[in-house]
């Protein structure tokens, strides 16, 4: 993990922080979905995000972002939405639509000046975005993922890192899903796949490098 998350050549992705998909009183919550792991979601990304600010990695924000009155959304992708929700009666209207509040990015774990924000339409943060051009220019050769949902827009774009050539781990810690059964299987899948660790390993792993090159100095 100390060569695969070298500091120098990482980058952390945050898949879809958003108030909609993490909070109370949005097309998630008001429809059923379990938000019982969101809290510690949140707790746990916003950890690595603060690990990432201090030892000076990359961060880039991933957020999903629907156009209004569906000029976004296949008959397509609003099935896949529905599916993925197990049947139960999201607004998919309310769901992450450009200009409502709910589809800014929940305060703990929000970007700061400099950070870049990717926008996509996709389950996949690589589908029809910059990303994977960004991250090349900047000499990135591994990302470390967290986010939700587990088994949806994180595992997508867990596979797709691999797809276009990066390293990829998984911080399992700093998932979750609005399905403890999915986020549990869909992470089953992903171990037996990818390379998984914690947040505190990470940030040990950055650590070491730090005094590493300290030493060197």
């Amino acid at each position: 993990m100390d060569e695969l998350l070298d500091p120098s050549t990482t980058a952390l992705v945050v898949i879809d922080m958003q108030i909609g998909g993490l909070t109370p009183g949005h097309a998630h919550g008001d429809a059923g979905l379990d938000l019982s792991m969101m809290p510690r979601v949140t707790e746990r990304c916003g950890a690595a995000i603060a690990g990432a600010r201090e030892h000076g990695v990359p961060i880039f924000h991933i957020r999903v972002e629907n156009l209004p009155n569906g000029a976004s959304s296949s008959p397509v992708w609003l099935r896949a939405l529905h599916t993925a929700s197990g049947d139960k009666p999201v607004d998919l209207a309310r769901l992450s639509t450009r200009g409502d509040p709910a589809t800014g990015f929940i305060q703990e774990c929000a970007p700061i000046d400099g950070e870049i924000v990717i926008t996509k339409r996709r389950q996949s943060a690589f589908v029809s975005t910059e990303l994977a051009l960004l991250l090349r220019g900047m000499g990135i050769e591994s990302v470390a993922l967290v986010g939700v949902s587990t088994g949806g827009c994180v595992e997508a774009t867990v596979r797709d890192a691999v797809h276009n050539d990066f390293y990829a781990v998984l911080l399992e810690d700093a998932v979750g899903a609005y399905d403890v059964k999915v986020h549990e299987a869909a992470l089953t899948v992903m171990k037996s796949r990818h390379d998984v660790t914690t947040v505190d390993a990470l940030l040990d792993v950055w650590q070491r490098a730090d005094t590493r090159a300290g030493v060197r100095s």
